[in-house]
Parts: C-alpha cells; structure tokens; sequence
C-alpha cells in the first residue's frame, strides 16, 4: 500500500516535471541592447504547452510549440496575440486520429496547418507580416 502511494507519487512528479515550458529560457524575446531594444534578425517565441483530447477515449496530445519570426518586433506583436494564436492551435489539433497523426507525414501536414491557422489569427489583428515558421519541438500522443 505504502509502495503504490509513493509509486503514484512518483509518478506525479514525473507528469509534472514533463510540463515545465521547453523554451523558458528564451521567453524573453531576444538580446536587449541599449536601452530596451532587442536584437534584429531571426528569432524562436515559445508557446505554452498545449494538452488537447484526441478522438476515441483517453487519448491526449501534448505538443510544445515554438513560432520563428524575422525580429524582436514581430516577437512581441506575436505575444500581444498569443490567446488567440492558442485557441487556433487547440481548434486545429483537437480530436484528431491519434494514429493518424502518429505518421510522421501528418504531422508535417499538421504542421504546415498549424502555421497557416496562425497566419490566419496574425492577419485579423493586423500583425501579419514576419512568422516564418512554426516547429513542434515537443509532441507526445498518449
């Protein structure tokens, strides 16, 4: 009894340790020069994690999300849209074929959705211009 206490403990604490953002280091947009400036050229905005069910009974995708933009401006109008940008990215992945999405090709497919919906969100609030890509850089289906 003790043992499956202290198994399930463990267990927890390993879910929980799997749910600390990737990217956390780089939240910060990019270098800050002088004065508050960040540094022009490419840069990675990290999303929080998403957890969405996928069809038939428990089956879940977890999928860590990163955005590459063209510069630290572009870096924060994506921040200032990130509720929307979530909710696109929750619509699109949400109960899909858990083996389906597991081939790699889908997942590309996916992909390549995942940047179109957010492209989608980014030009209805006029902020449009400079994601270049979108890199799963976690993607778990359980």
């Amino acid at each position: 009894m003790i043992l499956d206490k202290l198994g399930l403990g463990l267990v927890c604490a390993a879910w929980l340790l799997a749910w600390v953002p990737a990217g956390v280091a780089n939240e910060g947009g990019g270098e800050e020069g002088k004065e508050g400036e960040t540094a022009a050229g490419p840069q990675y905005v990290p999303l929080e994690g998403l957890l969405v069910n996928l069809e038939g009974r428990r089956h879940y995708l977890r999928v860590q999300v990163q955005l590459r933009v063209d510069s630290g401006a572009t870096a924060e109008k994506i921040k200032a849209h990130m509720a929307p940008i979530r909710h696109a990215l929750i619509m699109l992945l949400g109960g899909r074929n858990p083996e389906q999405i597991a081939q790699m090709q889908e997942r590309e497919k996916l992909r390549q959705e995942a940047k179109h919906e957010i492209e989608k969100v980014l030009a209805a609030n006029h902020a449009d211009k400079g994601l270049e890509d979108v890199y799963f850089t976690d993607f778990l289906i359980q």
